[in-house]
């Protein structure tokens, strides 16, 4: 699991050992306060200079956390469709899952070169790009999404980070086969029909390349709702669940709702498309899982 030790060419953390050293945090997080030490330690712990957990830091890592403090913010109604309009929460997660899919990509063994490209697929208005950008600044970075205002917003915005672009609701991209060397994709699976997804996976298997890393978040069974006894038990039966709110989200589709996967029907549906590698649990911001996948 990367949650309890993250390690890579950058920085390596030691979960527990930072939380032992730092029982106020270990005591937020259990709480909910802060999602992880290593959550706590990217946003305030490296400033406070806390005890424990790092056990080295990239000068890449450290112009991330000292010189790089702030990025281009999108307007509130912007902000609020990928996560929260409070400001230091939309750059506190934007950063933390930021370190997420790096810890993944250097755990995991993406081969990235000098110029590779990296698509974010379902960019938004930039929170996780924002980030990464920093820490592999010699690959070329796409953004895509169906937001047309988010992504108009990008263009005009974080142009020199990012080749931005709106894709539509199905496939295909505007890209070629066998383009990108690396695909993260955050809070797209958590939010698709079922047919839908089938249909983006076919997709992004046709414009990943052999061999090509993939991290794609969803909802675990741990954040199914306890409360709803008869639905859980339909949704661990049939390992996907697609929940229509009828309200929806403001500025999205009507199909954009949300929708929950079982490690056992990813390993049985999505391994038609991909190899699956592994399912972090919690992989991303602590809270949904990331399933690493690779095309062969």
């Amino acid at each position: 699991m990367l949650n309890s030790q993250k390690t890579s060419s950058l920085v390596s953390f030691d979960e527990q050992k930072y939380l032992e050293l730092n029982p106020d945090v270990a005591s937020a997080v259990v709480k909910g306060e802060f999602l992880s030490g290593l959550y706590h330690f990217l946003s305030y712990g490296y400033y406070e200079k806390r005890d424990g957990g790092v056990i080295k830091i990239d000068i890449k890592v450290q112009n991330l956390l000292e010189s790089i403090k702030d990025i281009t913010l999108p307007p509130p109604h912007l902000r609020i469709r990928v996560h929260s309009e409070d400001i230091s929460t939309y750059k506190s997660i934007g950063k933390s899952i930021a370190f997420d899919i790096h810890f993944a990509i250097e755990s995991y063994s993406a081969d990235l070169t000098k110029d590779s490209r990296i698509l974010d697929f379902g960019c938004g208005c930039g929170r996780v790009i924002s980030w990464l950008n920093y820490l592999y600044d010699d690959s070329y970075f796409y953004g895509t999404d169906i937001d047309k205002e988010a992504i108009s917003w990008c263009q005009n915005n974080l142009f020199e980070i990012s080749d931005f672009s709106v894709n539509e609701n199905t496939p295909p991209f505007i890209y070629p086969d066998n383009y990108f060397s690396c695909i993260y994709s955050i809070s797209v699976f958590t939010h698709l029909p079922e047919d839908m997804q089938f249909e983006w996976l076919k997709e992004l298997h046709r414009v990943t390349k052999k061999n090509g890393l993939l991290m794609l978040s969803v909802h675990g069974e741990q954040l199914f709702p306890d409360s709803h006894h008869k639905l859980k038990k339909q949704f661990i039966g049939n390992g996907f669940f697609y929940s229509v709110d009828q309200e929806g989200t403001d500025g999205l589709p009507d199909f954009y709702q949300t929708t929950f996967h079982t490690e056992d029907y990813i390993k049985s549906k999505w391994s038609k498309f991909f190899t699956i590698v592994d399912i972090i649990k919690n992989g991303v911001a602590n809270h949904q899982d990331l399933v690493i996948c690779r095309k062969i």
